[in-house]
């Protein structure tokens, strides 16, 4: 694990990572000492072989509405997950991300961890049932930090340029290895 110091003391946080297996939210869970809410597409709820890990992890769906992760990022001063790829990666590859990170980020104030997750593809690729023993890393990034905005709608430009933002953070984590 790469990164620790770069976790706000005094707030709360929105973290974000890639996703490329079911491991994911074990490994970014262990890194990072503080509680986190995950985030899930409503959709997986139906697998019923996942509903325990989804327990385990304190996943809660979402259908793209973000009124739950704001109140509990707002009004308990936690931590709120999520992939903003919005699913696992096939081939091990960043994907494009979805709005989701940076439409909270904007209207909540509060920061993104950008987290870069490696070797869990290795470890748990999609269509693997077993996972195998291989090094995982994580590295947490600095604090993205995207200024709220107080209009009930928020305009493209500033949710590009959160989600361009965020991208790119992890992106760049990736390519180092």
């Amino acid at each position: 694990m790469e990164g620790i110091e770069n976790l706000p003391q005094k707030s709360n946080f929105i973290v974000v990572s890639n996703h490329v297996s079911f491991l994911d939210p074990l490994a970014v869970g262990t890194a990072i000492p503080r509680k986190i809410y995950w985030l899930a597409f409503r959709g997986i709820y139906k697998l019923s072989w996942i509903k325990w890990f989804l327990k385990m992890t304190e996943t809660f769906p979402t259908s793209g509405s973000s009124n739950k992760a704001i109140h509990l990022l707002e009004n308990n001063n936690n931590n709120i997950g999520l992939f903003p790829e919005g699913t696992r990666s096939p081939d091990g590859k960043l994907r494009e991300f979805r709005r989701g990170a940076a439409l909270l980020a904007l209207k909540t104030g509060r920061p993104i961890i950008p987290c870069a997750v490696l070797g869990t593809y290795k470890a748990l690729p999609i269509k693997a049932k077993l996972p195998r023993l291989t090094p995982i890393k994580v590295k947490i990034g600095k604090p993205i930090y995207l200024l709220k905005q107080f209009d009930d709608v928020i305009d493209d430009i500033h949710l590009q340029e959160g989600i361009f933002k965020i991208r790119n953070s992890i992106k760049e984590m990736l390519d180092a290895g």
